[in-house]
């Protein structure tokens, strides 16, 4: 009677369920709606036993999967996300190619406008022509910034390993923000050992900490400091910091600013102007070298970013 319940009630469920029995090493179960779905393969069932992944990908569809597991047996539960995937791709594909095509009249406009600006004498129409400027500035930071996520949202978010000489990197990065770090009277102090190497993809942590750095100096005070450090743990994780002593992040906002276009402060980026996509980047390349990123923050006393980098092959 209750196994009649069990099917009658599974075969109306829109996923897909599979029980392996190890004991025996066969399947002792499937539902109606994972025998429609025509998947009942032994490489499928073998990819699902070996891996027992979150996410599985079969024959140009893909399905999220839940493991439950009950001594000898294992129920899969799967759902089928080809849909979702196909619109997320899309999504991405339309941000890539319209920030593609949005790249050369921005840079024409701004060419453009850095000529007139150049020749012109009236006082009130340099003013108007600088803030055109400044404003295509922003856009052109806005456009390479949502290039950079398609980018690594796309087969070029693999990460190329090679040995990393971070105190260099982030040398290189004071150097390039010595300008703007002078213009808000704020000093980059790098902490990082001679000779302190990683293994990453260098291309991808140079964006990384330059953003990371970018924004403690950004959201710094007057005579404030950026320390950039970096350590080795036991187990061969390398460990980033960035530590400011800026304004802070209320901790309501906290488990948000890595959020797309999230902006902590509406007022105040009106002051500061930022794409909002940064941290967004931060955790993305975090993630695809299986590490992580967190913040510690207090309002009015600055903000610490942390990011773990654990060894190649040990990855999460």
């Amino acid at each position: 009677m209750t196994d009649g319940i069990f099917k009658r009630i599974t075969d109306l469920s829109p996923c897909g369920i599979l029980i392996y029995d190890n004991r025996i090493g066969e399947v002792v179960y499937t539902n109606q709606t994972f025998r429609d779905w025509g998947i009942l393969k032994t490489e499928f069932v073998e990819k699902l036993l070996k891996d027992k992944p979150r996410e599985i990908e079969f024959k140009g569809r893909f399905y999220s999967v839940k493991t439950v597991s009950d001594g000898d047996k294992l129920a899969f539960i799967l759902e089928d996300i080809t849909p979702l995937k196909t619109y997320q791709r899309a999504k991405k594909d339309f941000v890539a190619n319209v920030s593609h095509e949005l790249k050369t009249p921005i840079s024409v406009i701004q060419s453009i406008a850095e000529t007139l600006y150049m020749e012109e004498e009236d006082p009130i129409k340099k003013r108007f022509l600088n803030r055109i400027l400044k404003r295509t500035a922003e856009m052109e930071a806005l456009v390479e910034d949502l290039l950079v996520l398609a980018a690594l949202e796309s087969k070029e978010g693999k990460v190329l390993w090679e040995k990393v000489n971070l105190r260099s990197v982030v040398d290189e990065i004071i150097q390039n923000l010595k300008g703007f770090a002078q213009e808000k009277q704020v000093e980059i102090i790098n902490e990082i050992p001679e000779g302190f190497t990683c293994l990453c993809d260098g291309h991808k942590i140079g964006i990384l900490l330059r953003n990371l750095i970018e924004n403690a100096v950004k959201y710094n005070r007057e005579g404030g400091k950026v320390f950039v450090r970096a350590k080795r743990e036991k187990d061969g994780t390398v460990t980033v910091e960035v530590e400011d002593t800026g304004i802070g992040i209320p901790k309501k906002y906290l488990p948000l600013i890595f959020e797309r276009f999230y902006r902590v402060d509406k007022s105040r980026s009106r002051e500061i102007r930022g794409t909002g996509l940064g941290l967004s980047i931060v955790k993305h390349i975090a993630l695809i070298h299986g590490g992580t990123v967190e913040v510690e923050s207090e309002e009015g006393k600055g903000s610490l970013f942390r990011v773990k980098i654990p060894p190649k092959g040990r990855q999460n």
